[in-house]
C-alpha cells in the first residue's frame, strides 16, 4: 500500500491601507473584511495563518480595535499565527535608499515584537516587486525568507511543478529563502467553491510530503471587493456548488481541518523542517499585471495583445512563460508626477542628512538631545511619504488618487518645516528667509530652479516651457500644484469607455505654460486640448538669464527665442518671450513679455498672426478639501455666464481678478491680471481624469485650470500676481 499523499498549505493574509486614507475606509474594511476574517481564524485554532500588516494600519488597530488586537495576541500565544514584516509604511524598496529600507523594516519588526512577542522572520514585498539585491538588505535586519509571485520564476525557466518548492537566493553572500505564491489558488479563492481548491491541492500532493502550495490574499479581497463580504461571511450567501451556500471562509477552513492530508503550517515552520530545493537567481520582477501596467501606453497595448495570442496558440504556448513586461521603476518615467514626488522625497532627505552631519560638530548636549528628537520626527514624515500606493497606476487608482498624492507632499513639507526649525536652533538662521537654488531636481540632466522660503516653495523647469511644477504653501503643508495630467491609458480604447469623458492632455499640467492659438478656438476645445498650437514656447527650453535673491526677495528670469507659425502658411515669425518671476512673502509676481522680430519679408505673416491669434497662459491649481465647500469670487461687476457657477464648473468671463477658497483648509488662492493689449478673457474649467479603478470607471477630480486669454500685439506684456494665504 502506497504512502498517503500530502501537501503543505501555508496561508498568508496581507492587511494594508495607504497612509492617510479616509477613516471611513478603515472602518468599512474592518467591518466587511478585517474583523470577520480574524474572528474566523480565531475559531479554527487548527488552521495556521501567516499575517502581514502595514505599520500605519497596525497602529490604527492598536488605537481603535482592542478586541481585534486581543485575538491576535491570543493566537500568537497559542502558536497559531506568524506575523511577517516589511517596510513600516509599505514603501517600494526599489526606489528608497538603503538606510530608509533598514529603518522602515526595523520599525515594523520592533512594533510586532513589542505588541505580540513574535520574532519577525519573513518579509512582505510591496506589490511583490523584486530586485536582485534584496537578499543583502533583508538579511541585514535578520529576515530569513520572502514571498514572491510565481511569475518571478517563469523567466528562470521554472514550471508550475517547480513552484511547489522553496528556493534559496543570494546577493553578496547573503542568503534568503524564496516562497513562490501559487497562482491557481489565488484565483480560486474566494471566487469558486472550496472543493475546487481542495481538488487542486489533491492533484498537487505527493508521497514525499515536502510540497508546499502557498495561498496568499489581500485581506480586503476577503470581504471588501465586490460581493466578497456576502460570499465569505454571510450564511446562505456562499457558493451553491459544493458548499451549499455556506460562507466561503469557514467552509474553506473546515475543509483544511477535515482533510488531514492538507498540512496547515506557517512559513517559518516549513522553512525549519525542509531545506530549499536549489539555488535560484531571480531577475527584476513583479506580478504579471504590474509588468504590463508599467509599460508606455502604446507599447502596453501591443504587449497585452501579443501575450494573449501566445497564451492561446498551441504552437507558441511554451514560449509564454518567458514573455515578461516592464520594470517597475519605469513608473517614474511614465508619470512625471510620480517622479516629482519621488525626487522631492530624495531632495528633502538630503537636507535632513545635512542637518545630521552638522549636528556632529555641536558640543551642546541639551541642544543635541532636542534636535535628535526633531530629526526622528522628520525622518518619520519622510517615511510616510514613501508609501507606495500613489507612485503607480494599474487596476487601482494609484497616482490618480489625488488625496494620496497630497498626503505625500504634506509629509514632505512637514519634514521641511522641521528642518527649517532645526536650522534656526543650530545655526540661528532667521525665521524669515529665502533662497534660490539651481539643481537637477528631476535627475534628467537638465537644470531646474528651486526657490525656498519660510512661506513658499516653488519648483521651475526651464526645459519644459519655463513652467512652475510645484507650489508649496508651507504654513498649511499644502502643494497647490498637486495637479495630474490627463494621461492616455491603454484602457481608454475599450468599447465600454465613455468617449465623451476621456480627455488627454498633450503636455503636463503645470503653471505658466504659454500657448498660441487661433481666435476661433472654443472653450471646450481649449479644455480638451483639441486645437492647433502655433507657437513653440509651450514645451520649448527657456534659458535662465537671472536667478538671484535680494534681501527677502527671489528673482528668476527666463528667456526663449522661438517662433510663431503663420495662420495661412508654414512661414514662422521669430518671437522672443521673457518670463520674470519675483517671489516675496506669500506673493508671486509674474511678467511675461513677448516681442516679434520685425522682418520686412515677414510683415504680412506677422499681421495675420496678430490679427488671428491669442496667447493663453495656463494657471492650474489644486485644492484638496471637500469639493462641495470650494468657493470662488471675482471683483468684476459682470461675470456673464460664470454668475452662480461653482468652482468646478466650466465657464469664462471678462475680467482681471479671480479668487478661490478651500474652506476645509481655510486657504485662499488669488489671481490678479493685467495686459497692455486688450480685455482679458478668463477661462475656467476642472481637470477631470477618466480612470479605471477597482470599482470600474470613474471621473476623478485632479484640479482646476485657469486659462486667461490675451490679445496679441507686436510687443505684448502680461502681468500676473498670485497671492496665497
Amino acid at each position: 500500500m502506497s504512502e498517503e499523499k500530502t501537501i503543505y498549505l501555508p496561508i498568508v493574509f496581507h492587511f494594508h491601507q495607504p497612509v492617510d486614507n479616509f477613516s471611513h475606509v478603515f472602518e468599512d474594511c474592518y467591518k466587511k473584511a478585517y474583523g470577520p476574517l480574524i474572528d474566523n481564524i480565531y475559531k479554527f485554532p487548527e488552521v495556521k495563518v501567516t499575517l502581514h500588516f502595514s505599520g500605519n494600519l497596525l497602529e490604527w488597530f492598536l488605537e481603535n480595535k482592542p478586541e481585534f488586537i486581543n485575538k491576535l495576541k491570543a493566537m500568537a500565544k497559542r502558536g497559531q499565527i506568524e506575523i511577517i514584516g516589511g517596510g513600516y509604511y509599505e514603501p517600494m524598496f526599489a526606489i528608497i535608499p538603503h538606510r530608509d529600507r533598514i529603518a522602515q523594516m526595523k520599525k515594523l519588526s520592533n512594533l510586532i515584537y513589542k505588541e505580540f512577542g513574535l520574532e519577525v522572520k519573513g518579509a512582505w514585498l510591496s506589490e511583490r516587486v523584486w530586485e536582485p539585491n534584496y537578499p543583502s538588505f533583508l538579511n541585514e535586519v535578520g529576515l530569513k525568507y520572502v514571498i514572491v509571485d510565481d511569475n518571478h520564476l517563469r523567466s528562470c525557466g521554472l514550471t508550475e511543478e517547480d513552484s511547489f518548492y522553496t528556493y534559496n537566493t543570494e546577493d553578496e553572500g547573503k542568503t534568503l529563502r524564496i516562497f513562490p505564491i501559487n497562482e491557481e489558488l489565488r484565483y480560486l479563492t474566494p471566487w469558486k467553491p472550496t472543493y475546487l481548491s481542495i481538488d487542486y491541492l489533491r492533484k498537487a500532493a505527493d508521497e514525499n510530503g515536502d510540497r508546499v502550495a502557498l495561498l496568499i490574499s489581500d485581506a480586503e479581497k476577503m470581504g471588501v471587493w465586490g460581493s466578497t463580504h456576502e460570499i465569505c461571511y454571510v450564511p446562505g450567501q456562499g457558493h451553491w456548488d459544493g458548499d451549499n451556500q455556506k460562507p466561503f471562509i469557514p467552509a474553506f477552513f473546515e475543509q483544511i481541518v477535515n482533510n488531514n492530508w492538507i498540512k496547515s503550517i506557517t512559513l517559518s515552520e516549513y522553512m525549519s523542517q525542509y531545506p530549499a530545493k536549489s539555488l535560484l537567481y531571480i531577475p527584476t520582477a513583479s506580478y504579471d499585471k504590474m509588468e504590463e501596467w508599467v509599460l508606455p501606453t502604446h507599447i502596453r497595448k501591443k504587449y497585452k495583445k501579443i501575450r494573449k495570442n501566445i497564451k492561446k496558440d498551441e504552437k507558441w504556448k511554451e514560449a509564454y512563460q518567458f514573455l515578461s513586461g516592464g520594470f517597475w521603476r519605469y513608473f517614474l518615467v511614465k508619470y512625471p508626477e510620480s517622479n516629482n514626488m519621488h525626487k522631492k522625497m530624495l531632495y528633502v532627505r538630503e537636507k535632513l542628512i545635512l542637518i545630521e552631519e552638522r549636528l556632529k560638530d555641536t558640543s551642546d548636549k541639551a541642544l543635541d538631545s532636542e534636535i535628535k528628537g526633531k530629526i526622528d520626527k522628520a525622518w518619520d514624515e519622510i517615511y510616510k511619504a514613501q508609501c507606495n500606493d500613489c507612485y503607480w497606476h494599474g487596476m487601482f487608482g494609484g497616482i490618480y488618487l489625488q488625496f494620496l498624492r497630497f498626503s505625500v507632499y504634506t509629509h514632505l513639507i512637514n519634514a521641511e518645516k522641521i528642518i527649517d526649525e532645526m536650522n534656526r536652533k543650530i545655526f540661528e538662521t532667521p525665521i524669515e528667509f529665502i533662497s534660490i537654488i539651481p539643481v537637477d531636481f528631476n535627475k534628467d540632466s537638465k537644470l531646474d530652479i528651486v526657490v525656498e522660503s519660510n512661506v513658499l516653495n516653488l519648483y521651475f523647469n526651464p526645459s519644459d516651457g519655463g513652467t512652475l511644477f510645484e507650489l508649496d504653501y508651507k504654513p498649511k503643508s499644502y502643494n497647490l500644484l498637486n495637479t495630474l495630467t490627463r494621461w492616455h491609458e491603454a484602457y481608454h480604447d475599450k468599447e465600454n469607455v465613455k468617449e465623451e469623458e476621456v480627455i488627454f492632455d498633450q503636455f503636463r499640467k503645470t503653471m505658466l505654460r504659454v500657448r498660441f492659438l487661433h481666435d476661433d478656438v472654443s472653450l471646450d476645445q481649449l479644455k480638451k486640448e483639441d486645437y492647433y498650437e502655433f507657437g513653440d514656447f509651450i514645451d520649448g527650453t527657456f534659458e535662465v538669464s537671472k536667478n538671484e535673491k535680494d534681501g527677502k526677495t527671489a528673482i528668476l528670469e527666463m528667456k526663449r527665442v522661438g517662433s510663431v507659425k503663420d495662420t495661412d502658411s508654414d512661414e514662422r515669425v521669430p518671437c522672443i518671450i521673457n518670463k520674470k518671476v519675483v517671489i516675496e512673502d506669500n506673493n508671486i509676481l509674474i511678467s511675461i513679455d513677448g516681442s516679434f522680430k520685425e522682418i520686412d519679408e515677414k510683415e504680412a505673416a506677422l499681421k495675420r498672426i496678430i490679427d488671428n491669434l491669442h496667447v493663453v497662459v495656463d494657471i492650474p491649481f489644486f485644492f484638496n478639501g471637500d469639493t462641495n465647500k470650494f468657493k470662488w469670487e471675482s471683483n468684476q461687476l459682470d461675470l456673464g455666464e460664470c454668475e452662480e457657477k461653482k468652482l468646478l464648473d466650466t465657464c469664462k468671463y471678462k475680467g482681471s481678478h479671480f479668487k478661490a477658497y478651500d474652506e476645509t483648509y481655510d486657504l485662499n488662492f488669488e489671481l490678479l491680471l493685467s495686459s497692455n493689449t486688450d480685455i482679458i478673457n478668463i477661462n475656467k474649467f476642472p481637470i477631470i481624469a477618466y480612470v479605471h479603478t477597482d470599482e470600474g470607471y470613474n471621473s476623478i477630480y485632479q484640479g482646476i485650470n485657469l486659462a486667461p486669454l490675451f490679445k496679441l500685439d507686436r510687443d505684448f506684456v502680461i502681468n500676473l500676481k498670485l497671492k496665497i494665504g
